[in-house]
């Protein structure tokens, strides 16, 4: 419902109580309740905030990273709603990337297939939830995620409101925080990465800009079970990318990130 139609409908409901000889306490208290129902929740706004939905997301980033092998990494990073995950790491040889179509990774050198790896599915898996939940639009799937907003009590100091996200399939919780604009700025939850480690992965996102009428943030700080895991610098947005379509995650991107 659009705020003309909240207004038009107010009016409507007032009028009609007045009509009808209703007191004014009686009046105001439907006049509350159909505004209420009009009342968009904190996903839709959320959603809003960031310029609308989205179906898909690319990034390609350069990241400090402070764990197990410790250096400056650049990837690439695609996605597609609500379970489609590619990520492609540039190395001093061909470019490695893993792939995930919702049920098997593949894995490639170059553009190169090596294999599938049944037991890499897992920890890619709550890579995917993870990513999905950064950008929003997995929330509004009922059939996949239970959402609840949070009790003002129950938020960090400098964030605005905040959701938790719990997977129907597991019981798995995830928190998101927003600002005052309705934003995403920090977001926490259990993460496998292979090689690197798993844990609680703690988020905080900042250094927001346009992108195709999107707002996306340019830089994120990543912590493991406390400690610092890497800082990214994302380079490039590529919001709702008409490239990545599902059969896309069953094979690795074009060469080069950049």
């Amino acid at each position: 419902m659009t705020l003309g139609d909240r207004e038009s409908g107010t009016r409507l409901v007032r009028a009609a109580a007045v009509g009808r000889g209703l007191g004014p306490v009686l009046c105001a208290l439907i006049v509350a309740v159909a505004a209420t129902g009009c009342a968009r929740s904190l996903v839709e706004r959320a959603i809003a905030a960031r310029g609308g939905p989205l179906e898909s997301a690319s990034r390609e980033s350069e990241a400090e990273v402070y764990e197990k092998i410790p250096g400056t990494w650049a990837w690439r990073i695609d996605y597609r709603v609500p379970d489609r995950l590619r990520w492609t790491l540039e190395t001093w040889g061909d470019e490695q990337t893993y792939a995930y179509d919702g049920q098997t990774v593949r894995y490639f050198l170059g553009t190169a297939p090596v294999g599938s790896d049944p037991a890499l599915a897992r920890a890619v898996r709550t890579q995917v939830r993870w990513i999905g939940l950064s950008l929003l639009d997995v929330l509004d799937d009922e059939r996949l995620l239970v959402v609840e907003e949070l009790p003002r009590d129950a938020l960090p100091a400098g964030v605005a409101s905040g959701l938790r996200a719990t997977w129907r399939e597991d019981g798995t919780s995830y928190l998101l925080y927003f600002d005052e604009r309705d934003l995403l700025v920090a977001s926490r939850g259990p993460v496998d990465v292979p090689v690197i480690g798993s844990g609680e992965l703690v988020a905080s996102y900042e250094d927001f800009r346009e992108v195709g009428g999107f707002l996306l943030p340019f830089r994120g700080r990543y912590t493991l079970d406390g400690r610092p895991l890497f800082d990214e610098t994302v380079l490039r947005w590529v919001p709702n990318d008409p490239a990545l379509t599902e059969e896309a995650f069953t094979r690795a991107p074009p060469p080069k990130l950049r």
